[in-house]
């Protein structure tokens, strides 16, 4: 093994590179000054005495004087076996420390909401795509619709589907719908709502002239603006959205009982 792959290990046991490099020099000299481990080692030579006073501490090294000389000289490398003890005794305190500190660091962490999944659809093949796509995307347990719609518009949107008859994706996958809707047509689903697998209820248009489609899908908010030259759907994935928007849904449907 050349020594830059065994200065490299010996890094791995916890040393510095500069440490690792002087430690090697003093294994391979023997004895020696300062200066000619500084060459060896190729560190400056005030580095190395340095580096040589803290492998001292480290007991890897140990010094001789002789005469007005001081000689340094290596220890035996299993002395090295040391620096893993420490690490892992260092290892030890952390992992108490960490434990002491973590429930005070969970109590300071707000958990955010499960962030809601949005997309956009900004196109007519989009939008009319966007059913389709849910209802066979979607393997939740629920296969229930609630929809608040105006029928004028989405006629309007998709005149070849026929007023009031339902959106052929929702029939093709099993999905029964519950409908709120208003048209200028008057109260005109309720006789064909079993064939189409609905229930709907009809709400005055003069008295609540809402807009577009608002539906609630499983854990999917959808809502549609059909108004206007450009229309747009935006889907929501959200439960929590979707449980508010069902519930009111829920207070639609029981007060719009009175006028069907």
């Amino acid at each position: 093994m050349d020594d830059q792959k065994l200065i490299s290990h010996i890094e791995e046991l916890g040393l510095s590179n500069k440490e690792a490099r002087v430690y090697v020099a003093c294994l391979k000299l023997g004895p020696s000054p300062v200066q000619r481990i500084a060459d060896q080692s190729g560190i400056k030579r005030v580095t190395t005495y340095v580096i040589l006073e803290s492998l001292v501490g480290l007991g890897l090294v140990s010094q001789n004087i002789k005469g007005k000389k001081t000689y340094f000289v290596a220890e035996e490398p299993s002395n090295l076996e040391r620096l893993l003890e420490k690490r892992e005794q260092e290892l030890k305190e952390q992992k108490h420390s960490f434990d002491q500190i973590l429930p005070q660091l969970l109590s300071l962490k707000t958990v955010p909401k499960e962030m809601p999944e949005v997309k956009f659809y900004d196109s007519v093949e989009g939008v009319r795509s966007l059913f389709a796509n849910l209802f066979e995307s979607y393997k939740g347990p629920s296969r229930d619709i609630y929809a608040f719609s105006n029928l004028d518009q989405v006629n309007a949107f998709n005149p070849e589907r026929g007023m009031g008859n339902p959106n052929p994706d929702r029939v093709k996958h099993g999905v029964k719908s519950r409908i709120l809707y208003t048209t200028i047509r008057g109260s005109i689903l309720r006789d064909n709502d079993k064939e189409h697998d609905r229930e709907s209820r009809f709400i005055p248009l003069d008295l609540y002239p809402m807009t577009g489609d608002i539906s609630v899908f499983g854990d999917y908010v959808v809502m549609l603006s059909l108004d206007g030259n450009r229309s747009i759907g935006v889907t929501i994935r959200n439960g929590d959205l979707a449980h508010a928007m069902k519930v009111i849904f829920d207070m639609s449907w029981s007060l719009a009982e009175k006028f069907n």
